[in-house]
């Protein structure tokens, strides 16, 4: 399995002149910085003969042949695409999830698609910096999709921080603009993000400024000029710590852009954005190429409660806080599963719904079936296991023997081998470690007994070696694993299989697997109950 994660960005002066048809010609200048909030990819293994991907974004599961390149879905474009520029191949399984919606105007598909190349050259195990992340992106969205979009977005998400970024000809240039530690965090206190309650294609908004600067329309090539003047602007602006000034120019900057293209704002948009300027906002804009999405702010710390309350009269309630993010593309998890990065909950989240999507739901019913038929039968439930998986056996045997029971009916019988530490010890000291379980089955297994040995490896030889030796005494064996399976696995009459080389996701499901199951077995005595008997 492998995670990955890139940020979004905010993008304060010059969006517009980094759109080709007007750098290749003048050059080109944006301020953006990224922010802590995430487009999230997993790569993963699947024994389905197809690609499948998984969109939280889009409330959508797509299933394709890799050798059948026609089939489109068109909100999954970019994942498709750089799929099938790494000639990724049938049997692999893509989650996507973002913290922004889409639509917002923070470069949320640049940050996909750098992700996404960032994800399938780890899975190639090809090295890439930054900028050839953030080039092959751009390539991606302009020429293999037909994009008439900038090269900021990319180029942001894959350096990550607080930059200035200069486009020509001649390439690309990114220049870390470095404030003191102050300056920084009083700038990113004085940014405010609101929700217009409206998502916009950016996709005819840049089509037309950028049809404005090819006709060479000298209105439309000057407001680019003053674009780039003004980014300039307020790059000299945040160096010499001049935060006003820097939000002034914000509102020069905004009301520029607003004259490229109508639909780059709207009635409802100037009454907002008036508002919050008469509430105490010194500046502001529409994020990303207009029209939707988030508003951008300025606003002092005494001024910001006048400004929400502003907004929230006029309907705009919904405040995206965030902190800027120094960093840009991660590969959080590696191909071993092995974290290369702080994973934050989001990523580590999706990682483990992949990997619980992926589960086999017959085999926790049939265990279920195999553990009620044993207790129909008075049969005991042994369970056992090392480090996390003897937690999770000490948990599993009190929740059927405790969490499972109904009153009236007798219990399931239960014992956690784990727990019962001077007989562990004892084997272990006195015989082997291989011994600690087996020997304290030698005089408590009967047949039609059920073990249960839970082990992430599928090779820890105590387990294995207890789960044989039950299985020549007449017992169900049963063993929850990870990684490939290992010994348990195939020594066992049934497993469960948890498709994955890292513990926590492993110990997590396999946990998550045992309160499946006593719901199950609770439902069960519930309904047919076995007998009303207690002992």
């Amino acid at each position: 399995m492998i995670i990955s994660k890139a940020p979004v960005r905010v993008s304060f002066g010059g969006g517009g002149t980094d759109l080709p048809a007007y750098f290749r010609e003048h050059g080109g200048a944006v301020l953006n910085a990224t922010i802590a909030k995430y487009t999230y990819a997993v790569l993963s293994g699947s024994d389905r003969p197809s690609i499948d991907i998984h969109s939280a974004d889009y409330k959508l599961d797509y299933c394709y042949d890799a050798h059948n390149v026609a089939q489109t879905a068109h909100v999954l474009d970019i994942p498709k695409t750089v799929l099938q520029r790494y000639k990724a191949s049938n049997g692999l399984s893509l989650s996507l999830r973002s913290d922004v919606p889409t639509g917002s105007g923070l470069g949320l598909s640049g940050a996909v698609t750098v992700n996404m190349i960032n994800l399938l050259r780890e899975y190639r195990a090809q090295a890439a910096s930054p900028a050839e992340i953030a080039e092959e992106a751009t390539l991606v969205e302009m020429d293999l999709l037909g994009r008439p979009i900038g090269l900021q977005d990319q180029y942001a998400s894959a350096f990550g921080g607080l930059n200035f970024m200069e486009f020509s000809a001649d390439g690309t240039r990114v220049t870390p603009v470095s404030l003191s530690e102050s300056v920084l965090r009083e700038l990113e206190a004085s940014c405010m993000l609101f929700f217009l309650n409206r998502q916009r294609n950016s996709t005819p908004i840049l089509a037309e400024v950028r049809q404005s600067v090819l006709s060479r329309d000298s209105a439309s090539v000057e407001l680019m000029h003053r674009q780039k003047e003004t980014a300039y602007a307020m790059r000299d602006a945040l160096l010499a710590g001049e935060l006003r000034q820097f939000a002034e120019l914000l509102d020069v900057s905004w009301n520029w852009k607003r004259s490229l293209a109508a639909s780059i704002s709207n009635p409802d948009i100037d009454r907002w954005y008036a508002a919050a300027r008469a509430a105490g906002a010194l500046g502001g804009k529409v994020a990303g190429a207009g029209g939707g999405g988030f508003l951008l702010l300025y606003a002092e710390r005494d001024a910001q409660t006048d400004v929400r309350r502003s907004l929230a009269e006029l309907g705009i309630h919904q405040e995206l806080k965030f902190q800027f993010e120094r960093r840009g593309v991660q590969t959080l998890m590696n191909q071993e599963s092995q974290t290369s990065a702080p994973l934050r909950p989001e990523g580590y989240l999706l990682g483990l719904e992949t990997i619980s999507r992926r589960l086999d739901h017959a085999a926790i019913d049939r265990i279920a079936d195999e553990v009620y038929a044993a207790h129909r039968n008075r049969k005991k439930i042994f369970f056992m296991g090392n480090g996390g998986s003897a937690a999770t056996a000490s948990h599993a045997s009190c929740d059927f023997s405790k969490t499972a029971m109904v009153a009236g009916k007798r219990p399931i019988r239960t014992m956690c081998l784990s727990d019962n530490v001077p007989a562990m010890t004892a084997w272990s000291n006195d015989v082997s470690f291989e011994d600690a379980f087996c020997g304290q089955l030698h005089h408590s297994l009967d047949p039609g007994d059920v073990v249960i040995g839970i082990t992430g490896s599928g090779n820890s030889r105590n387990v294995v070696k207890a789960l044989e030796y039950a299985k020549t005494q007449g017992a169900f064996t049963i063993a929850l694993v990870g990684f490939d399976g290992g010994e348990a696995k195939k020594v066992v009459d049934l497993a469960l299989h948890v498709p994955s080389s890292n513990y926590q996701f492993i110990e997590d499901i396999h946990l998550v697997a045992v309160h499946l199951i006593t719901l199950v077995l609770r439902g069960k005595l519930q309904v047919v109950g076995g007998t009303n008997e207690q002992h």
